[in-house]
């Protein structure tokens, strides 16, 4: 990849690490658009991860469920959402963060097959359909996402009927997210560009402190260093938590702190050797009840975590 394909923060993180990029990588993989062969793909996801900003500018990631066929590829450079047919709560802080903001970042993931693909843009809130416009799209790599399979539950619940905000994690949260294996979050570069990203690990990979700051540690990965590049930018981001027995949710927004250079023997386990972790510190919470109608039944961890000691 040439400079052209990344700002400045993204382009600062490599150059630490002496990384650079094959200009042709960019040719083949950083798209404007949809390629062909991809559609099917987008087309058979039920998962759709969404970046957005609030009024305040705070960063909120979400999640959208739907049946297999509520995501449709438009024209190669839209993709339209039907909301009709969303299995998760129609209350989610992205539609009204979209009144503020039509920037967003989105993540196809499909956690039976640990795959996944990013968008960036922009996008539309019509009546019955979320029109998402590219802007960049582009593959990820299966590491670290934990094997899933969603299946529509036959729970009769209404869907987000009781939400709760605040600004401090209780007791309850800090214990979700010690047993959480999995995260989803947002960011946003200088420029107003958003990015949605997945974060995986074992059970206890995020280290809570005392004043509850959440210690989140930076394993191998693509070397593109988007969201540490977003983060270098702007120290704010989003963070989606799901309960995937219970179906619950639990977004946070806040703000963040870059930490390199950690390289004791604990912290070299601990980080998969790059010595690097985020601080993230909590300045609001939304917790939806029953933000999904769906089970997910765990297969398998996956094999890149490292071991949690």
């Amino acid at each position: 990849m040439d400079k052209m394909h990344f700002h400045e923060g993204e382009l600062e993180i490599q150059k630490k690490y002496n990384i650079t990029h094959d200009p042709a990588i960019a040719e083949r993989l950083l798209k404007d658009h949809i390629v062909d062969r991809l559609i099917p793909f987008i087309e058979h996801q039920s998962t759709v991860i969404i970046s957005s900003t609030d009024d305040k500018g705070n960063v909120w990631a979400s999640m959208l469920l739907g049946d297999e066929g509520f995501v449709r590829v438009k024209t190669p450079q839209q993709i339209e959402v039907y909301l009709s047919q969303l299995k998760s709560t129609p209350k989610d802080v992205l539609f009204k963060n979209l009144s503020n903001n039509t920037n967003i970042g989105v993540l196809f993931i499909n956690t039976a097959t640990r795959s996944r693909y990013r968008v960036n843009g922009s996008a539309t809130l019509n009546k019955d359909t979320l029109e998402i416009t590219i802007a960049e799209a582009y593959p990820n790599c299966p590491k670290y996402i934990q094997q899933r399979i969603p299946i529509l539950s036959n729970q009769d619940v209404e869907i987000g009927t009781k939400e709760i905000k605040g600004t401090s994690l209780n007791d309850a949260h800090k214990t979700f997210i010690k047993n959480s294996d999995t995260f989803f979050l947002g960011s946003i570069n200088k420029h107003g560009d958003m990015d949605a990203s997945h974060r995986g690990g074992g059970i206890g990979f995020i280290e809570i402190l005392e004043d509850g700051t959440l210690k989140i540690p930076d394993y191998i990965g693509n070397n593109l260093f988007n969201t540490l590049g977003n983060l270098l930018q702007v120290p704010k981001a989003g963070l989606l938590f799901i309960d995937f027995e219970k179906g619950h949710s639990l977004q946070l927004s806040g703000e963040t702190e870059l930490i390199f250079d950690q390289h004791q023997n604990t912290d070299v386990q601990k980080t998969m050797g790059t010595g690097r972790y985020w601080f993230f510190k909590t300045k609001h919470w939304i917790e939806t009840e029953f933000h999904n109608k769906i089970d997910w039944k765990l297969v398998s961890f996956s094999p890149f975590n490292p071991e949690i000691k």
